[in-house]
């Protein structure tokens, strides 16, 4: 997309508007240059018979729309509508639902929960469920479910009360939830002076509650993981890690093969175009130097991007961008980068020793040992977690995004310090998701929640610096935190 902008004479970070508008699902066609962007870039995925994600919804609104037969067809099919995570549709799914549903609202049912709207990044908004009354009016009706079934008592309180403040409603509803349990077990925040000593604490305190039970370990994002896997290892215990091949180097090594193999998947060969740059591995800026660097130096790569982005204009199924970028390999500052290319396609033909060795040396990823190890690591588990009809392993290490819907008997939740929950630049409504984003986490416990923060970070996890206890846990009322201080 960002190659489209400089297409239509915009600036790189102009699609940043377009990218947002496209996962809102909310187009509008105008002359903006937003719009200008959109449209190249639907023309470029239709030359090669493409369509992306957010295309899947746009096209289907689009063609119930156009179509009042197919809407009709649609519709008699449609004759039951139940619509869960209904706080988590983005504009296009809700104008999906109101066209589904079109004349026949009494059929549609949904599900939903403004607090546990976490998916802002794709659209998602608390508004659509709250507003679901207004929506279908008259024949709305609206139920609130008010008794807890997940999670104990002070568990629950504890964590409404701190969603409730940074969404300024009435902390009083708390006091109208029923109970399923009568457990008077308290939040257990914990405080740590290294990340190492807490991922040892996990590791010792799930040893101590053994494998009878389902453990959560939830964590801000990947990286975190790292530190409790080890010191799971060490203890032998068993566990399921989520992992994310997009966020290694492996995600690189796998777009490099998809080209290698088919040489005329321009895609593909674009997205390693672009890590090569990234990685400063080319004599063309990387992407930091956008934020850091002088005008010169944004310049320069500005311009030298718009010379790539030019040849999607000349390229077809007739022609690949890889010929395009030969008539660059002696000219400033492409000969490094296609010389980068070349090697690597060279390496291609040669021994698997020698084309591993060509990776590493001309991609410069895993620059130590260690992080070949976790990687390699990472990858052993998942495969070792994927055995059919397998019990999986009691103890699960999740983002605290993707455990939204699961619930364990014990949950212990890391990084709850000021800077990365909430994030260092959050905005009031980011803050208000982040919030959310706790207390999603928070309520899958149904015995026992550990909060852990620690003094000291690893950069190589957080990238920034921590700056003490999260003002989140400073907002649960202190009746139900029993703190443990280097435990």
């Amino acid at each position: 997309m960002m190659d489209c902008a400089q297409i239509v004479d915009a600036k790189r970070k102009d699609a940043k508007e377009t990218f947002v508008c496209r996962q809102e699902g909310k187009c509008v066609k105008t002359d903006s240059v937003k719009c200008k962007i959109c449209s190249e870039y639907i023309n470029l995925l239709r030359k090669f018979n493409h369509i992306d994600h957010d295309d899947q919804l746009l096209l289907a609104c689009k063609l119930l729309k156009d179509n009042e037969d197919i809407l009709e067809n649609e519709q008699r099919k449609a004759r039951f509508l139940l619509v869960d995570e209904y706080q988590d549709i983005n504009y296009a799914q809700w104008e999906l639902i109101k066209l589904l549903s079109k004349g026949k609202t009494e059929n549609l049912f949904v599900v939903g929960d403004d607090y546990q709207s976490i998916y802002s990044f794709r659209g998602g908004s608390p508004e659509y469920i709250r507003n679901f009354g207004r929506d279908y009016t008259p024949n709305a009706e609206v139920k609130g479910l008010m008794k807890c079934y997940r999670c104990p008592p002070n568990i629950f309180r504890g964590a409404f009360h701190m969603v409730e403040k940074y969404h300024g409603r009435n902390t009083s509803l708390v006091n109208k939830f029923e109970f399923a349990e009568s457990s008077t077990a308290l939040i257990k925040v914990c405080n740590f002076k290294h990340n190492n000593l807490e991922a040892d604490f996990i590791a010792r305190k799930i040893k101590e509650i053994g494998s009878s039970f389902d453990i959560l370990v939830l964590i801000p994002t990947s990286d975190y993981a790292e530190p409790i896997r080890r010191q799971l290892r060490k203890k032998f215990i068993e566990f399921s890690c989520d992992y994310d091949i997009e966020e290694t180097d492996l995600s690189l090594i796998n777009i490099l093969l998809n080209w290698l193999k088919n040489p005329t998947d321009n895609f593909n060969l674009r997205v390693l175009i672009e890590e090569i740059i990234n990685r400063g591995l080319s004599d063309i800026p990387a992407k930091q130097t956008e934020f850091v660097g002088n005008e010169e130096t944004r310049n320069k790569r500005e311009n030298a991007l718009k010379q790539i982005s030019s040849f999607w204009k000349e390229i077809n199924k007739g022609k690949t961008l890889y010929v395009k970028m030969k008539t660059l390999k002696d000219e400033e500052p492409f000969k490094k980068l296609f010389n980068v290319i070349i090697t690597l396609r060279k390496g291609w033909e040669s021994t698997t020793a020698d084309f591993i060795s060509t990776i590493i040396n001309e991609l410069k990823i895993w620059k130590d040992i260690a992080k070949f190890s976790d990687e390699i690591n990472s990858v052993v588990d998942e495969i070792e977690n994927i055995t059919i009809g397998a019990r999986e392993p009691s103890v699960r290490i999740l983002t605290m995004k993707k455990a939204k819907g699961l619930q364990a008997d014990y949950v212990f939740i890391v990084g709850l310090e000021n800077n990365i929950l909430p994030r260092n630049d959050a905005n009031e409504a980011e803050k208000q998701e982040d919030s959310r984003v706790l207390y999603v986490s928070m309520t899958r416990a149904k015995k026992e929640l550990y909060l852990l923060h620690s003094e000291v970070r690893d950069r190589d996890i957080t990238k920034i610096s921590v700056n003490g206890k999260s003002e989140f846990i400073n907002a649960i009322p202190s009746q139900y935190i029993e703190e443990m201080n280097n435990p």
